[in-house]
């Protein structure tokens, strides 16, 4: 079975988004806003795809959060109303001091200790993922034992892995290389996936918010609830170099 690993943060001011927040127009609420949606789209993605989706959080002592916030509840409530089976959502706690540990620490459990065909890693701010690209990142993985989309400034917008690999700086910038030196060095075959962009900085915003816009205007397959707080919130992509976002 194919089992797809959203490694989430529990939505809240201060959490999440924190860049585009000083980089941008969003304010705190307006960027837990657009958090929100982004993760949204992804986990519809997952679902439509038929992959098993595996919500990972990010556990209460890594996070500045008072007593009263329960990072479980706050991503669960984003995440149950997004997908049609909520029932059918797995939910686990992140284990690991950085992004690499706590991809590898899933990975690796899920491949070596219960038998999963291929797992994925993916980010809540790469709402452009559609199901064919899942899906295609499975059928990849039949003949790769690693995939991954590379993203602007070497990072990685999705990852798969039919065995496991060390990761122990596998996510080291820039991060597409590391992560095929990893495959490689553990004598594992590499393959590539169409990009994928996830939303970090304010040139990121602003690279999703043109396309996002544009597919939206064409009528063609776009992240709906992203779109929505795009169009919501009156962003739009400035003339220059580089490009910003602004309100219309």
């Amino acid at each position: 079975m194919t089992t797809v690993a959203v490694l989430a943060d529990p939505p809240v001011e201060g959490v999440v988004c924190q860049e585009l927040v000083e980089s941008t127009p969003l304010s705190p609420s307006e960027g837990v806003a657009l958090y929100e949606a982004m993760l949204t789209d992804v986990c519809r993605a997952v679902e439509g795809s038929g992959a098993q989706l595996l919500v990972n959080y990010r556990p209460r002592e890594h996070l500045d959060l008072p007593e009263s916030v329960s990072p479980k509840t706050q991503v669960e409530r984003v995440v149950s109303e997004a997908v049609d089976a909520p029932e059918a959502v797995r939910y686990e706690v992140q284990v690991g001091s950085s992004f690499a540990a706590r991809a590898g620490n899933t990975v690796t459990h899920l491949l070596e200790q219960e038998g999963e065909g291929s797992v994925h890693v993916l980010e809540p701010t790469v709402p452009l993922v559609t199901r064919q690209a899942i899906d295609s990142a499975s059928m990849k993985l039949r003949r790769s034992s690693v995939v991954a989309s590379a993203a602007t400034g070497g990072r990685v917008g999705y990852a798969g892995f039919a065995a496991p690999i060390d990761f122990d700086g596998a996510y080291d910038p820039p991060a597409i290389e590391s992560l095929v030196d990893s495959a490689v060095d553990a004598g594992l075959d590499a393959d590539f996936l169409p990009a994928l962009q996830p939303v970090r900085t304010a040139s990121d915003l602003a690279t999703v918010v043109a396309e996002v816009r544009a597919r939206e205007r064409a009528g063609r397959n776009h992240p709906s609830a992203t779109a929505d707080v795009i169009d919501r919130l009156g962003l739009r992509v400035t003339e220059g170099e580089p490009a910003t976002v602004e309100r219309s």
